[in-house]
């Protein structure tokens, strides 16, 4: 006598499909070198999210086996046939941290040429300029290479907070102030072009 198995009626059916759309699936791993990490792309009733699992303190001489095994307990929806993909992604971060550990680094100029603090620094696209903003309500112009100011842009009445390159053209610079007003100015002369007003408070961002 062959036994018969209970079928299932449709509501139970509904309700085991509901329940496995539930469950997260992973789709792939993203690999996020700053700060380490590896992100994971999953489907969750249809729809794809990501998660992060954060990496700062791996080094160069972390145990991958270790670490894959420690990720692979906080996170449930990696499975066996995850782990050599993962990894192979921490390898891959630590063969980057090995390479940026290797480098040197050194102080090529130490410029003061504001009287008060600076509060940003940017660079035009080719880098053989950058400006920086100050509390002394002043931005000013320099050349990489030598290290000399090649103008001073004068004219906002508080701290330059803001300021940026036109970039990828980097003839214009843009200044925002805690005086409420943006400046737009020509890189190459030190002209202001306009003077733009209209904010109730400072601008903190260009």
């Amino acid at each position: 006598m062959t036994a018969l198995l209970p079928s299932m009626d449709g509501a139970e059916r509904s309700a085991r499909r509901a329940t496995a759309s539930a469950r997260p699936k992973l789709k792939k791993f993203l690999l996020r070198y700053y700060p380490p990490g590896i992100i994971l792309e999953y489907e969750l009733a249809g729809e794809l999210m990501q998660r992060s699992v954060d990496l700062l303190d791996l080094s160069a001489d972390t145990d991958a086996d270790v670490l894959v095994n420690a990720i692979t307990r906080q996170e449930s929806m990696i499975k066996e046939s995850h782990r050599e993909p993962l990894r192979k992604l921490v390898k891959k971060l630590q063969s980057k941290l090995r390479a940026v550990s290797t480098k040197s680094f050194s102080l090529v100029k130490e410029l003061r040429a504001h009287i008060l603090p600076l509060t940003n620094c940017a660079f035009n696209k080719s880098g053989d300029k950058f400006i920086t903003g100050s509390y002394d309500r002043t931005c000013k112009v320099f050349d990489t290479d030598t290290g000399e100011e090649i103008h001073t842009l004068e004219g906002h009445k508080n701290v330059v907070y803001a300021i940026a390159f036109n970039n990828p053209y980097g003839d214009k610079i843009i200044t925002g102030s805690f005086d409420k007003t943006c400046k737009l100015w020509d890189a190459n002369t030190g002209e202001c072009y306009y003077t733009l007003r209209g904010h109730a408070s400072e601008i903190v961002c260009l």
